[in-house]
């Protein structure tokens, strides 16, 4: 509303000194900040270590279409940092990371710099790292210039007008799956296309309070999904040496190599306590198995990855296809074993799949259940029944090589001690 379409190319424009972009810096800020952050165990190797998928998705996209790009995982620097330190005393958390940042800006030159936020406890870590991005005034810019920043992921997704006020460093937010929006705005402020032409966008005015929103949307489908992430570049292979990935570590023998895989977005569900819709919309989008399959093969025989975990919401959506996968990564002889700690869907573990899992790998599952009263279920909109999720423990019972747990929620809205209870006896007759 503060500006016409030529003033706000023209303040687009002036943010990037009018000069192209190529190269692109994506960072993963540490996933908590330093009062959160526990030194000793992180010196066990016990934080969480997850790679940077997301922003290796989107590395594959700019190297395709012609831009440059590097990835700067701070939390995994900086416990690679903790692992070859001499003691706490010698370790200073917030000087630690911002010299692995500033290292890295100077070194990379970037034209933009995009951080991103998947869960809310990373949000103050997040918040840092952005201000200290905008901040901070590289040697390599004339004039004490500041290199743009871009901000997205679940996080901003899901309140991206609180979050813009909070983090007022922040020139562009980018909103859901961002990679083919990301490319759009790029070719904007490269002069290759108009301002209708992006979308799932945030431009922050220059008065630095208002912003001008973009709606469109460009959601990845089809063969936009079928990219292998940028693995070259993400030190794939040792992020399991300085930390922890999913639950399941323990049950691998103990050098084991961990890296996590996509196979698809979305859920079926329509949970209500769940924010999977609110970031990737309705319905479930699919890569090909043989894409899928070629990036489990890749991640086995060049990194020596032994256990993926899948980040999929709804990894059994499609029952043939779920057996298809497994029985391709058999085929293939791949010497890996799997598990699905985000939760799978009980109504789709029925004995083929079942049977195709274990034979491919698995060793752990997560069922998601949240209660064991019929009411609840249906107030919550959960995909399952008591019944269901019995009958899919009776069909587990005869494969002991897969761990199962449940994923329960207590303290739902207008839920008695009773109803409690019935998620109690549920998870007991399930065993």
């Amino acid at each position: 509303r503060a500006l016409n379409a030529e003033a706000l190319e023209s303040y687009v424009h002036e943010l990037f000194h009018h000069n192209p972009i190529r190269k692109i810096l994506l960072v993963n800020p540490p996933d908590v900040d330093e009062t959160l952050f526990d030194y000793d165990t992180a010196k066990r190797g016990r934080a969480n270590n997850y790679p940077a998928y997301g922003l290796g998705v989107i590395a594959r996209h700019l190297l395709l279409n012609g831009f440059e790009a590097k990835i700067c995982n701070l939390n995994h620097e900086l416990l690679r940092e903790v692992a070859t330190s001499k003691g706490q005393a010698d370790f200073d958390f917030n000087l630690t990371w911002e010299r692995l940042l500033f290292d890295t800006i100077e070194e990379y030159q970037p034209d933009l710099i995009g951080v991103t936020c998947i869960f809310s406890v990373t949000g103050p870590s997040f918040t840092s790292v952005c201000r200290a991005c905008k901040e901070y005034k590289p040697s390599f810019l004339e004039d004490g210039s500041k290199i743009p920043v871009a901000i997205g992921g679940v996080h901003v997704t899901h309140d991206v007008e609180t979050i813009m006020d909070d983090i007022p460093e922040a020139d562009f937010a980018f909103l859901n799956e961002a990679e083919l929006s990301f490319l759009r705005f790029l070719d904007f402020v490269n002069g290759d296309r108009g301002l209708d032409d992006i979308g799932q966008l945030i431009i922050r005015l220059p008065s630095g309070v208002e912003g001008v929103r973009f709606d469109k949307q460009f959601i990845p489908e089809k063969e936009d999904l079928d990219v292998i992430p940028t693995y070259h570049m993400m030190d794939i292979n040792t992020h399991s040496q300085y930390g922890t990935i999913g639950s399941w570590y323990g049950f691998r023998y103990k050098d084991t190599q961990v890296a996590t895989v996509q196979s698809n977005r979305g859920c079926r569900a329509a949970c209500t306590f769940c924010n999977v819709r609110v970031f990737h919309g309705k319905g479930v989008r699919q890569r090909t198995v043989g894409s899928v399959l070629d990036e489990l093969t890749l991640l086995n025989e060049k990194y020596g990855i032994g256990h993926i975990i899948w980040l999929d919401d709804d990894l059994l959506k499609n029952e043939n296809r779920a057996i298809e996968l497994f029985n391709g990564m058999v085929k293939r002889n791949l010497d890996m074993t799997w598990d699905a700690t985000n939760g799978v869907i009980a109504a789709s573990l029925n004995k083929e799949v079942v049977a195709a899992a274990a034979a491919s790998g698995c060793i752990g599952l997560n069922i998601g259940i949240e209660s064991g009263n019929p009411q609840i279920l249906k107030s919550i909109r959960k995909p399952g029944t008591p019944e269901t999720f019995l009958r899919a423990a009776e069909i587990l019972q005869d494969y002991p090589e897969i761990n199962t747990r449940a994923l329960l929620m207590l303290g739902f809205p207008n839920e008695s001690l009773r109803m409690i209870f019935d998620t109690i006896k549920l998870s007991e007759d399930m065993n």
